[in-house]
């Protein structure tokens, strides 16, 4: 990770140093701040990428139940039987829409 982070850091770079020879000094008013931006930004990521894989592999190792899960566990319920289980699924088989009449005119039209 540090590697990719260090290759985006490095391209930017590159970027504001190739903008600056062809364009000269003002590109440093926008490109230097956008520089701090993208470093920021990677820095950030890499700093939180160690916790997000420990979750990941914590999760791995509990056999993917999350703590819901497993509440619902002990009280009897069957996972995907709440108030929205199947609010987003799309049906099986959507309705059949007939055609419209052949002598229908649009809307607006004597």
């Amino acid at each position: 990770m540090t590697r990719l982070a260090g290759a985006v850091i490095g391209m930017a770079a590159g970027a504001l140093v190739l903008a600056y020879v062809v364009v000269g000094w003002p590109i440093l008013v926008v490109g230097g701040p956008l520089l701090v931006g993208v470093a920021l930004t990677v820095g950030i990521l890499v700093l939180t990428e160690r916790p997000r894989a420990l979750l990941a592999q914590r999760r791995a190792t509990q056999g993917g139940t999350s703590p819901w899960q497993a509440a619902a566990g002990t009280r009897d319920e069957q996972p995907g039987s709440g108030l929205m289980s199947g609010f987003f699924e799309m049906p099986a088989a959507l309705p059949e829409q007939r055609p419209a009449p052949s002598d229908a005119r649009p809307a607006g039209t004597r």
